[in-house]
């Protein structure tokens, strides 16, 4: 009976899993044009950054708590990497160093809004709506037009590749669009753990990411997010909210009042990963809460006229994922598992009893069945990156079976959390990046992912002290 149950819930699980991504194939060959455009325009001598187009405005909020070691950094990309954006710092009540980096990293460009204890360290949306409070002022006192300023989010390890400004900004010519989410990359990818993670944002997240183009609601992130300063207007005076996953929520909203999000295959974002696995459950779990605690707005969704049917459908599936997916195949695959170890798997007699060529063609048969999924991933991940090879990410998609781990042990720790009413978050810690030069400012290498190298402005010597004590 037990057995019946299990095996029609696995049923289940997969049936939901194809049908919420079988859409998305047109998103993995959208990456393969696209990526091979992007290849092509990398592989030649590097671009000199331009200029914005002409009548855009690009704001760049950076929020940061304790961030010595890697704003300075930061601030310096987007300073000769970026023409034409204008830095907004929001330093949430640090007490180390990260103010006075980031001023000296702008040299005068950079403004640096500083929030005090009690009102700081009350989560990320907090920080960011006061820093759109200051965009917002610039913009009255400029007389700029909010439909044609953009407000992008950007952490404080965060490095957009050159143009990647320039390159979004073009996307906004569509009056419906009103934000855009870059793809990112993770940093160190020498590390099996970092490798995992970009396999994930670099593979899986674009076959989600890249599919839902065509429905207009791709999620925004917390790290190269693009939003039209009329659409976050139109949400509120603080469209951050207080979820633990802000990002996520803002999509909603924008989607609730009509407005199309999109991404692009022109430029990305990349990150520092985590290797510390009590730092990634940590993260994980958060993401999870914050995503599960999102499907009371759901309702919001189908009352929502305004917002396009297409999207309202995906968005729904999108919030389901965890409930529908996640948690129950984490269960059917232990209970499968634990009855193979005690020799009691399907009955395949008939197939055992056959000739040696019949077992064979069935293994296959069974194999490319259970893993035709983690295949095709590491195919789009191999087709989108050209420091791995093809034999290798095979080996690492067989091996996102026990990365799976992370992701169910997150889901059900949120759950834990979410029926104990515990909302509180604890900051993830950036690692120290290395200086690669002594004159200042150097040239990292590009990111071959792209036929050319990741351009990241490594921190030189500062003489300043960097007493980072984030948690």
């Amino acid at each position: 009976m037990l057995d019946a149950i299990v095996r029609n819930v696995g049923l289940v699980v997969i049936v939901i899993t194809l049908a919420y991504n079988g859409p998305f194939v047109s998103g993995v060959l959208l990456a393969r044009r696209c990526d091979a455009s992007l290849r092509g325009q990398l592989a030649r001598k590097a671009e000199t950054p331009v200029d914005l187009p002409p009548g855009w405005d690009v704001f760049v909020l950076v929020p940061c708590l304790n961030e010595a070691r890697v704003i300075a950094h930061t601030v310096r990309c987007l300073r000769e990497l970026q023409p034409g954006v204008r830095a907004v710092v929001i330093d949430d009540g640090s007490d180390d160093d990260t103010a006075l980096l980031a001023e000296a990293a702008g040299g005068g460009r950079v403004a640096v809004v500083q929030r005090i204890v009690p009102e700081a360290r009350r989560g990320k949306g907090a920080a960011l709506n006061t820093g759109l409070r200051h965009v917002r002022c610039r913009v009255r006192e400029e007389g700029l037009d909010p439909a044609r300023v953009l407000v992008c989010v950007l952490d404080a390890d965060g490095r957009m590749t050159p143009r990647a400004a320039a390159r979004v900004a073009a996307l906004f010519e569509a009056p419906e669009v009103g934000g855009v989410q870059l793809a990112v990359r993770i940093r160190g990818r020498g590390h099996v753990a970092l490798r995992f993670q970009d396999f994930e944002f670099w593979g899986l997240s674009a076959i989600s990411q890249f599919g839902r183009v065509a429905s207009g609601s791709v999620s925004m992130g917390g790290n190269g997010q693009f939003t039209r300063l009329s659409a976050l207007d139109g949400v509120g005076e603080r469209p951050w909210s207080d979820s633990l996953t802000e990002d996520l929520d803002l999509g909603i909203s924008l989607a609730v009042r009509g407005w199309t999000v999109t991404s692009t295959t022109g430029a990305y974002v990349s990150q520092q990963g985590l290797t510390d696995p009590r730092r990634l459950l940590r993260q994980r779990t958060r993401w999870y809460q914050g995503h599960m605690s999102a499907i009371a707005r759901v309702p919001e969704l189908w009352a929502s006229s305004g917002i396009r049917r297409k999207t309202r459908i995906e968005l729904t599936g999108y919030l389901l994922i965890p409930y529908l997916i996640t948690l129950p195949w984490s269960l059917a695959q232990q209970y499968l598992l634990l009855r193979l170890a005690w020799g009691h798997g399907p009955e395949l007699s008939a197939v055992a009893d056959g000739p040696w060529w019949v077992r064979i063609l069935s293994g296959l048969g069974c194999y490319v069945l259970a893993f035709a999924g983690y295949l095709t991933l590491a195919l789009v991940y191999w087709r989108r990156t050209d420091d791995l090879p093809l034999w290798k990410c095979l080996l690492y998609s067989q091996a996102q079976v026990l990365w799976n781990y992370v992701s169910f042990i997150a889901g059900w720790r949120a759950v834990g959390r979410m029926l104990t009413l515990r909302t509180t978050w604890t900051k993830t810690e950036r690692a120290e990046e290395a200086p690669v030069a002594t004159n200042g400012t150097a040239a990292a290498p590009y990111d071959r992912a792209v036929g050319r190298r990741d351009t990241v402005l490594q921190e030189g010597a500062l003489g300043a002290r960097q007493n980072s004590r984030g948690h």
